[in-house]
């Protein structure tokens, strides 16, 4: 017997009716809808459900709600096309702690036990990653019932609580290729006081320790990204540091300038170019002015083991760039006219906040939009505001992956 409601039907429903439908969707499920078919897409231009896939900022709102799906972390969740309209979106209870970063549209963000799992905003799916007891300096303390209550830390072993230490233990995760695809990914974590970094291969189950900075060394990583097929993270002193991982999960590392560049900067960013190269993105703040700050743009020769300075003006002419917590992202403004050209899009990252600088001293928040060419850090939201607390970053920058 023939389906008496094919699933073609479905793109025959009056507008006027899937328009009430959407209003009655929060973000992530308006955009599911609006990316099912022309006539679906037509019907939630039409009621205001912006389609873009620029990254969207994501903030913190109201921490806990109750919520009859069973989601009860809320944020907020801001449009480069509209920037004064806010968009409420609720997650799980699970991801309601702190964020760690954000990677092929998926969000990483430590749980009520400080576990790390990623949860994609715009589809409500989540994957957990190896429990932080896998990494070789936190164990865990439980009451007698089993359950966890804290986890020792430091020579002293001062018990910390299982939900603070997620709060301050993790400082930016990527990851190598979006989850949802083939599940074949791998996560590189840089964590404790920034001086350690491990890798979790999916289907292992395990964090495996990779590099640590020695306490002592004034030096600590600023950031990571995967490019090329190889993982890299960055120190605040100009070390570079690329990573191979083979199939039996070994980790085979090669430095690149060891003694560093000369110079300690807190807002170093590595960033990956859809033309292949491999750049860093530095910042120095002016004492003197609220709005002008100092971009170096350097290019890493990894052939010839050399860095090679950039004029910052002319490096993304036809391109934006996104950096923050998230996993740096390089776009062409053939794809996406809207940004403007030649920008740097940059939010708060764990080592900023740790030093109250960069943002809240130059009077534009957590968000900051810099151009390279006029050298002006601008407001990327006018109307936002957010306080400082300890569930910083407050912000991150999520690319849809619908």
């Amino acid at each position: 017997m023939a389906d008496p409601c094919p699933s073609s039907c479905w793109a025959d429903l009056p507008s006027d009716l899937l328009g009430r439908i959407l209003q009655l969707l929060e973000l992530p499920e308006a955009l599911s809808v609006a990316s099912v078919c022309m006539s679906w897409s037509s019907a939630a231009s039409a009621a205001g459900v912006p389609r873009s896939h620029t990254p969207w900022l994501m903030s913190w709102s109201d921490f806990l709600v109750n919520d009859s799906k069973g989601r009860a972390c809320r944020t907020d969740f801001r449009s480069l096309l509209d920037t004064f309209k806010v968009y409420d979106v609720t997650l799980s209870r699970g991801c309601s702690l702190a964020w760690c970063g954000a990677s092929h549209g998926w969000l990483v963000a430590a749980d009520e036990l400080s576990n790390l799992l990623l949860c994609n905003p715009f589809t409500f799916a989540t994957i957990p990653l190896p429990p932080i007891t896998d990494l070789g300096c936190v164990e865990a303390v439980r009451d007698s019932e089993g359950s966890i209550v804290g986890y020792p830390l430091g020579k002293k072993q001062n018990r910390v609580g299982v939900k603070w230490i997620g709060r301050w233990f993790y400082q930016k995760v990527v990851l190598s290729c979006d989850p949802s695809q083939n599940g074949n990914y791998t996560a590189m974590l840089i964590h404790y006081d920034a001086n350690q970094i491990s890798f979790a291969v999916a289907g292992v189950g395990c964090w495996r320790l990779a590099s640590t900075i020695p306490q002592e060394n004034k030096d600590r990583y600023a950031d990571c990204v995967f490019h090329s097929g190889r993982f890299y993270a960055l120190t605040l002193c100009g070390t570079l540091e690329m990573w191979n991982l083979d199939g039996s999960c070994e980790q085979k590392k090669n430095v690149f300038f060891p003694s560093g560049d000369g110079s300690r900067k807190k807002n170093r960013f590595l960033v990956s170019t859809p033309w292949g190269d491999l750049l860093q993105i530095s910042f120095l703040w002016s004492s003197h002015s609220t709005k002008r700050i100092r971009a170096q743009i350097h290019l890493f020769d990894i052939v010839k083991n050399r860095l090679l300075k950039l004029r910052s003006a002319e490096v993304f002419q036809e391109h934006a760039v996104f950096v923050g917590q998230n996993h740096s992202a390089c776009l062409s403004l053939k794809n996406f006219p809207e940004l403007k050209p030649n920008c740097v899009y940059l939010t708060r990252t764990w080592l900023a906040h740790r030093e109250i600088q960069g943002f809240s001293s130059q009077g534009v928040g957590g968000v900051g939009i810099y151009n390279l060419q006029s050298r002006v850090l601008e407001e990327g939201f006018p109307n936002y505001e957010h306080e400082l607390q300890d569930h910083l970053p407050c912000e991150v920058w999520v690319t849809p992956n619908l």
